[in-house]
């Protein structure tokens, strides 16, 4: 069985990913989002962004003041950088790091090349299922985990 924490860990770290440009950037934004991973929920109100789509744009980490369901504890560690393609109606990032704690147990995780598809024509993206790889923690913590889906709405 999989800890909630480092599935919920996931989920928010594929939604923080999903954003990438410099923080001096003139039109700062806001993200709202949600992230399900191995039945643990995460969401989050208003992340900072450097810019607002289709600009490319980083959410800064530090204003993703996750809250999950099932006792987990969610905290991004690097501020993902995010590109749009609106022809395409994607919105990608390289790489989303998280770590998950449930129960006092810490585990890391990371989501590479992270794909969301936007909705219409509005600036809310879905995505999922993505694999996170194990980058820190214990023999319990699993290799790997699955979040199952991911939202983000910017504006």
């Amino acid at each position: 069985m999989r800890p909630a924490s480092m599935l919920a860990g996931l989920a928010v770290v594929a939604a923080a990913g999903l954003v990438a440009a410099p923080a001096h950037a003139a039109a700062p934004g806001l993200v709202d989002g949600s992230v399900s991973a191995v039945g643990a929920n995460c969401s989050w109100t208003n992340a900072t962004t450097s810019d607002t789509p289709p600009n490319t744009l980083t959410v800064d980490h530090t204003t993703i003041n996750a809250t999950c369901d099932g006792g987990v504890s969610v905290t991004i560690s690097e501020s993902p950088s995010v590109s749009f393609d609106d022809a395409a109606g994607t919105a990608t990032s390289p790489r989303i790091t998280v770590t998950g704690t449930l129960a006092g147990m810490t585990c890391g995780y990371s989501v590479t090349n992270v794909s969301i598809t936007r909705d219409g024509t509005s600036r809310t993206y879905t995505g999922g299922p993505y694999t996170a790889s194990k980058t820190s923690g214990g023999f319990l913590c699993p290799g790997t985990a699955t979040v199952d889906s991911a939202t983000f709405t910017f504006h």
